[in-house]
């Protein structure tokens, strides 16, 4: 969707906004954003099918019911056009919480955010699956996605690689495999608890979490993930504050997700999805450095 499309949908959804100035942003894989006056948020999806609009006002639904329960900020959206296609909500506070910016806070502020980020991945996993078939919240196939992930891997990437790298990421897919085998119970996650998702409210010493259109009925291990963007000590910090069903496997499988995502880069790269192979590659070479830690 253009720009101009999308900025003359919502001054005929709701002619009683006003603004001077927007941003229009498109970098998101789904969905693109304009940013007015950097006062409000308006989301749509890049293209839109029917799945879409309805995923989107599912998702406004899920908000609504869990801003009753979290503690840290989420979108509230209070503009819902009327088919559904966008919405808008009030811009959140907060900076990115970026590694590089991470790792200038103090002892006491990380463990201010490890908290915080405990006690919503503990309550986000504890929403009953009555609420998740209410909102329609999808359930993540693991082992469907991960005979994609190889079968698209082997198709799109190993052509572009070496044979050194082809054999890390061989021995990654039988540790994967071996790892979904292993018994674990779903729960609601956000699914794409990464930084860019993140924000820090530094006037309130409070986190903001963003953009729950990935969310799904899936393994608890991958809201997780992202966390080891910020190293595995804080991420092990969050965990032990966490009061979620755990298993002994659960943060093994949470670092082979971690180490999916480049992966996925690359290959979404091929395919017109925004990034470039040229990052997923550093990515996945930085990630793969290491093996997977039993924690």
């Amino acid at each position: 969707m253009k720009a101009e499309f999308f900025l003359r949908k919502i001054k005929e959804e709701f002619p009683e906004l006003k603004w001077k100035k927007h941003r229009y942003l498109t970098h998101g894989w789904d969905h693109v954003i304009i940013v007015l006056d950097d006062k409000l948020i308006f989301r749509t999806p890049k293209s839109i099918p029917a799945d879409l609009q309805s995923e989107l006002f599912d998702e406004i639904q899920l908000l609504h019911y869990l801003k009753k329960k979290v503690r840290v900020g989420i979108p509230e959206y209070t503009y819902i056009s009327k088919d559904k296609s966008a919405a808008g909500y009030k811009l959140l506070a907060g900076r990115e919480l970026k590694p590089s910016l991470f790792r200038r806070f103090s002892a006491s502020e990380k463990e201010i955010i490890a908290k915080q980020l405990a006690t919503f991945i503990t309550t986000l996993h504890a929403v009953p699956e009555s609420a998740i078939k209410k909102y329609h919240v999808r359930t993540e196939n693991d082992y469907a996605q991960y005979d994609k992930l190889v079968r698209d891997t082997k198709q799109l990437l190993f052509p572009r690689l070496s044979k050194a790298d082809i054999q890390t990421i061989e021995q990654y897919f039988s540790e994967f495999k071996t790892a979904l085998s292993r018994k674990y119970s779903n729960a609601l996650i956000h699914n794409d608890l990464t930084w860019e998702h993140i924000l820090w409210d530094k006037k309130k010493r409070k986190i903001n979490i963003i953009d729950f259109s990935d969310r799904a009925f899936g393994d608890p291990a991958a809201d997780f993930a992202g966390l080891l963007e910020y190293g595995q000590k804080f991420m092990k910090q969050v965990f032990s504050l966490y009061r979620g069903k755990k298993d002994k496997h659960m943060l093994e499988r949470s670092q082979l997700y971690f180490k999916r995502i480049p992966l996925s880069v690359m290959r979404g790269s091929l395919r017109g999805y925004p990034g470039t192979f040229k990052d997923g590659y550093a990515m996945f070479k930085k990630r793969f450095k290491h093996k997977i830690a039993k924690i």
